[in-house]
């Protein structure tokens, strides 16, 4: 179940908020749907699925209340258990009692994984500018930036900005933004008298991301979310991104599968890139040599992101 997350990006009169396209888990947005994390005036703040790279202050007001309830039978018996998952996780084979024996292990997780993360989708993230009060605006300027501080992105306006604008997380030539990867905003107003506001926001990372590609779906996952820093073995987050990864896959049953790894070491980048594509070709069934791999190595990359994992299905559209 998708939801949103918004971010207050500072602490003027005039304001933006970022919500981006993320999705937490069964419960969690209803309980928070519609709930303000952060009040106005002061620094922003994310939900966990967020990472904000600043020092924000933040107050929140949580009250706890004692409650009482009893279980019934049929409560209790819907519960998701260890039991229930190893049944989903077998399918009878034709035979005289096939529901009896004969079951075969299925290496597939066939049932929806509605508690597992979710890959960001265009739009990647929507803005909502607020005009100033008591200010009549000429232009407005939004402009995103990269790790580096350099212009990623930049839209711009005459007149009132409007309510929400939407950002398909490209840049200005066209190219995606890179999961796991800091960015951050700054919104510029400037009034019918040529004074300029300018306000910050607050870092914000996407750690995966879902889109369409010159006929081609692509699946971006930031290595650190499948990783250890210097290990080629899957943690149990980076097994959870995948299951997802097998289910978007199989909504394309016809389609070859390329696993693309980039890491600081060949070596590592060509381990990491076996042990993704030999998780999804288990989960699917298939053989593992179905699934293409490509490794590369770049020795410059920030050490804390540790590479960038893709998964590319063709002829997806």
């Amino acid at each position: 179940m998708a939801g949103r997350q918004k971010i207050l990006g500072f602490t003027s009169s005039t304001a933006i908020i970022l919500a981006l396209s993320t999705t937490i888990a069964v419960g969690e947005d209803e309980a928070t749907e519609g709930k303000q994390f952060t009040e106005a005036g002061e620094e922003g703040a994310a939900l966990p699925e967020m990472v904000v790279e600043a020092q924000n202050q933040v107050r929140q007001d949580i009250q706890k209340s004692a409650f009482d309830f009893e279980l019934t039978a049929a409560e209790v018996d819907s519960f998701y258990t260890v039991t229930d998952a190893e049944a989903l996780g077998m399918s009878p084979v034709s035979g005289l009692q096939p529901h009896l024996n004969n079951l075969e292990t299925l290496a597939s997780d066939q049932p929806p994984h509605y508690w597992l993360p979710e890959m960001s989708r265009e739009p990647v993230a929507t803005f909502y500018p607020e005009e100033a009060e008591g200010h009549k605006v000429r232009d407005w300027k939004l402009v995103i930036t990269d790790f580096r501080g350099s212009q990623f992105r930049e839209f711009t306006g005459g007149g009132t900005p409007p309510q929400k604008l939407e950002w398909d997380g490209r840049g200005d030539d066209g190219t995606i933004l890179e999961p796991g990867y800091p960015y951050s905003y700054v919104f510029s107003l400037t009034d019918k008298g040529t004074n300029t506001y300018n306000h910050a926001g607050v870092s914000f990372r996407v750690p995966g991301l879902d889109y369409h590609d010159g006929g081609n779906r692509h699946l971006e996952l930031a290595g650190d979310e499948l990783f250890s820093r210097f290990e080629s073995e899957l943690g149990d987050t980076g097994r959870d991104w995948l299951t997802r990864a097998s289910d978007v896959i199989r909504e394309h049953p016809y389609s070859p599968v390329r696993v693309y790894v980039l890491a600081e070491d060949l070596g590592l980048a060509e381990d990491r890139a076996d042990a993704v594509a030999s998780f999804l070709a288990s989960s699917m069934i298939v053989p593992r040599e179905q699934i293409e791999t490509e490794a590369e190595q770049r020795p410059d990359l920030r050490s804390e992101l540790d590479g960038r994992v893709r998964i590319v299905i063709e002829h997806a559209e």
